[in-house]
């Protein structure tokens, strides 16, 4: 179902600069952050617990719609000579439309609550606490899929440019570097993306700034020349 491609807009809003293939590309991208944030969800609660997660596929090429209508006025304007709107104008306007839109969502069935939910078997200094985070990502999985997508625009995290030598050197360096490590300023770094995705308001262009900040001192390798004039 999900292979489709058809869109239910009577806004027509592909172009020989949007063209099909591009849109196409954008919006598997969207399904393959929501398929690894719910794959990484998943894998915290038992199956025998019965939660669904669905997405909407006409929310989904909402998102793509809206993204690519609020592209075309930056590249139609005429105070700029933008030809093709850059990899962080176009993942903040994806993940914008998508945090609008939230085109995933739960179901299971009546008499279950989500705060009941049973956790999968593992090793836990503090089940409780455990459970209250994974319903709290359960009740904010769009965003969680939003913060996703819109880093793996930026970065290719799999491969780490700065590590534990660097930090060190950067610690000896600064001792207002508070951070035990490299992936402990990251997962701080993306908790307060995903706040910011839940609880303030937000616009595209903050997104674009925000995502331009982290390349200051990037931890991931970049995913292309972002910075190419």
């Amino acid at each position: 179902m999900l292979d489709e491609f058809i869109f239910l807009n009577h806004i027509d809003v592909i172009d020989e600069l949007f063209t099909k293939s591009i849109l196409t590309e954008w919006r598997n991208n969207l399904i393959q952050a929501y398929k690894i944030v719910r794959s990484e969800i998943a894998e915290k609660f038992d199956s025998s617990f019965p939660l669904k997660f669905f997405i909407s596929k006409s929310l989904l090429e909402d998102v793509i719609v809206d993204a690519v209508m609020g592209l075309k006025k930056i590249v139609n304007s005429p105070y700029n000579s933008v030809r093709f709107p850059n990899t962080f104008k176009i993942a903040s306007h994806l993940s914008y439309w998508w945090l609008r839109h939230k085109p995933v969502s739960l179901y299971y069935p009546k008499g279950y609550y989500l705060e009941h939910i049973v956790l999968a078997e593992n090793e836990y200094a503090d089940e409780e606490k455990a459970r209250k985070e994974l319903v709290w990502n359960l009740k904010h999985i769009n965003e969680l899929i939003a913060v996703h997508l819109c880093v793996s625009y930026i970065f290719d995290t799999t491969d780490v440019v700065c590590n534990e030598k660097q930090c060190k050197k950067l610690k000896r360096a600064d001792n207002n570097f508070k951070f035990d490590d490299f992936e402990d300023m990251t997962a701080i770094m993306l908790q307060k993306l995903t706040y910011y995705f839940s609880y303030r308001p937000i616009t595209t262009e903050v997104i674009e700034h925000i995502l331009e900040g982290y390349t200051l001192h990037p931890i991931w390798k970049l995913t292309g020349p972002l910075w190419a004039k």
